[in-house]
């Protein structure tokens, strides 16, 4: 299955652990990146990522992240066609940031867009687009159910 992680699912990692969801959150992350390695599911990388990341002022983090790029097996650019989605992701109640992401992973035909960002889940399914968007413990309990 060809995934997009939010930039957050990468970070998630480097929270605190102490917090239950954050563990739970870690864990089913490092099932889904065992995946990609795996071959079990490929991942979709964008401009946006790379974006985002590089604003991380933590160097460690952000150059791990950033090695996730190599596993990926297609890489979205910014054109024409994106900004047009992701202005219209805007439009229906997306912050731009997260439409842009979105529409990085319409694009790309992704299945899944995973994001531990409840606020962006809440918004991403009340509105049409191309692929399902879960939390990526949501991710895991199906794929283990399949």
């Amino acid at each position: 299955m060809l995934l997009y992680l939010d930039l957050n699912c990468f970070n998630r990692p480097f929270d605190d652990q102490r917090q239950d969801r954050i563990a739970q959150e870690t864990n089913a992350i490092f099932s889904i990146l065992q995946r990609i390695i795996d071959g079990n599911d490929t991942l979709a990388w964008s401009a946006i990522l790379d974006f985002e990341n590089f604003q991380n002022p933590l160097s460690d983090r952000r150059v791990e992240i950033a090695r996730w790029s190599l596993r990926s097996t297609c890489s979205i650019n910014i054109h024409a066609q994106l900004s047009v989605r992701a202005k219209e992701l805007t439009n229906a109640g997306l912050d731009a940031l997260d439409a842009a992401h979105l529409a990085c992973s319409e694009i790309a035909a992704c299945e899944r867009f995973l994001t531990c960002d409840d606020k962006f889940l809440r918004r991403a399914r009340r509105i049409r687009i191309a692929l399902q968007v879960q939390n990526p413990i949501e991710y895991i309990k199906e794929m283990e159910n399949e």
